[in-house]
């Protein structure tokens, strides 16, 4: 929770401190500001330049000083301009002629403090403007502004706007005050038509721009502290809803080993989310791991009481031997024994292969396999007389899956249909391509499948043959079942059923495999 609860704080207070910035916005204040100052310094330029000059001896004009002074004080008094703007005149030597700040009768220099707002004294709104001010220092060193720095004598040469000003042009200067706050000034050529006689510098005080910038961030941070609020509620909620059920279900998965018992986990699958699709998996993971130790426990009973068999009657038949002094009798308790070795061996091939079944998918690489060649391929291998093939024309009958794996699964059916016909009867393959399944029917001769067992034919060491055949001692009782995991695994279906003649009568037995078509 600690690292969610830092990554969504993170990105607001970099979100937070990017809008506390309003570089443009405070830009554009500034840009305002200069305007007017200018419009104002304008006006006070022409007036001294068409009222205020006189013509000195060599017939030059220059600006009177005399009569200058109380009209630049009409025109403060007159347009308001006293406490925000202080206007300063300087003579074509660089010399400062007339400052506003210190006209006779105006007293000391007047400074405007804005009252503070309404509950300021609040100890919120107290660190807020603490916090702001932090701000304004900051990003006015990151701005690079120029200090505003004044010498008890004045001079042009001090303010390289006036500098401008005296060679005709406009000059606008912004500078910095600290935490008072921005000096705007701008300087503007005092003419006499087309002459310059010296040049009006009007200064503002931007902290009324400041001032403006400041409320924004102010509000910019009372909406970031409510939004922290939020957030870090929304990530508590979240850690909570997010991270207690995932303890939960790691913490229930531990439990999921031996000496705990069986072990099911939280059905989270209501959720409609991740977490819900996580539950589910784990739960279908549990239900197989613990459907494969069932089925493993049944299989190893099944294998014990299968050995038994063949293992009790070789210790009985070696037992009886070792005390048989007649040579034929002997004989044929040994032939019982290799009997029953050999019963022995098969039965131990075919519980490996039934073992490393699941291992030898997960190794093999699948490809696409040619069913017809296949089938063909199966019933070359087969002894005389072989099984009959019946192709359905014009079909494509490929499939996706282990060409090996197919190859035991159709000798399987072959095998198991071969051993319950008789001398007379015979064995018949049908291939044929059915909407998106390749479809192999194996069809016998034989006597059928006994009533209500079509699916019990397919249980682990199930056999049931006729004894006439000799066939149950050559059967392990694992070919169909071996054939219908392999058919599973490629996600497929085997079924078994009788075929029933005109009369009603059982002719034989039928096997139907049902594979999907690779180009499906």
């Amino acid at each position: 929770m600690r690292r969610l609860l830092a990554v969504n704080l993170l990105a607001l207070v970099i979100l937070t401190a990017s809008l506390l910035y309003l570089g443009g916005y405070k830009r554009e204040l500034i840009e305002t500001e200069l305007r007017l100052v200018e419009a104002k310094g304008r006006t006070i330029a022409v007036v001294l330049g068409h009222a205020s000059i006189e013509l000195l001896a060599d017939g030059e004009p220059a600006l009177d000083i005399t009569g200058a002074e109380p009209l630049l004080r009409r025109l403060i008094e007159e347009s308001g301009l006293r406490v925000n703007l202080r206007v300063r005149v300087f003579g074509l030597d660089g010399a400062i002629r007339l400052d506003s700040r210190r006209f006779s009768g105006f007293g000391p220099t007047v400074e405007s403090q804005p009252l503070p707002p309404a509950g300021g004294s609040n100890m919120f709104y107290a660190a807020l403007h603490w916090i702001l001010g932090l701000f304004d220092l900051a990003f006015r060193e990151f701005e690079t502004i120029e200090p505003y720095r004044e010498h008890a004598e004045q001079k042009a040469s001090d303010y390289r706007e006036v500098e401008a000003a005296l060679r005709g042009e406009t000059g606008e200067v912004v500078r910095s005050l600290g935490a008072s706050g921005l000096v705007l000034s701008v300087a503007l050529p005092i003419r006499d038509f087309k002459r310059v006689v010296g040049a009006a510098m009007v200064s503002a005080d931007g902290r009324a721009i400041d001032e403006a910038v400041s409320e924004i961030r102010l509000h910019i941070l009372s909406a970031a502290g409510m939004a922290l609020v939020v957030a870090v509620l929304l990530t508590i909620y979240m850690a909570r809803a997010i991270a207690t059920p995932l303890r939960d279900l790691a913490a229930t998965a531990e439990r999921v080993r031996p000496g705990y018992g069986r072990v099911d986990i939280q059905d989270l699958s209501g959720r409609n989310d991740e977490i819900g699709d996580l539950s589910a998996a784990l739960r279908r993971m549990t239900r197989a791991l613990w459907e494969g130790m069932e089925e493993t426990e049944k299989f190893a009973a099944d294998v014990s009481h299968e050995l038994k068999t063949p293992l009790a009657s070789t210790y009985s038949a070696a037992e009886t031997a070792m005390r048989e002094d007649d040579p034929a009798n002997r004989r044929k308790l040994m032939r019982i024994v290799l009997d029953d070795v050999r019963r022995l061996n098969r039965l131990i091939d075919s519980v490996a292969d039934v073992s490393s079944l699941g291992a030898q998918f997960s190794r093999a690489e699948s490809d696409h396999v040619d069913m017809r060649r296949t089938v063909e391929a199966c019933i070359d291998a087969e002894t005389p007389p072989r099984p009959a093939l019946a192709v359905a024309p014009a079909s494509p009958f490929i499939v996706h899956g282990f060409e090996e794996q197919i190859l035991r699964v159709v000798r399987n059916l072959i095998d198991n249909a071969r051993s319950f016909v008789p001398a007379a009867g015979g064995v018949r393959l049908f291939l044929a391509r059915e909407g998106n399944e390749v479809v192999l029917r194996v069809d016998d001769d034989g006597p059928g499948i006994q009533a209500g067992k079509e699916e019990t034919i397919f249980d682990r060491f199930y056999t049931d043959r006729p004894d006439a055949s000799g066939s149950k001692d050559r059967h392990s009782g694992l070919g169909l079942a071996i054939a219908r995991d392999i058919v599973r695994l490629h996600g497929g279906t085997i079924v078994a059923s009788n075929r029933p003649g005109v009369d009603g009568s059982v002719e034989g037995a039928r096997l139907e495999l049902r594979l999907p078509a690779a180009d499906a």
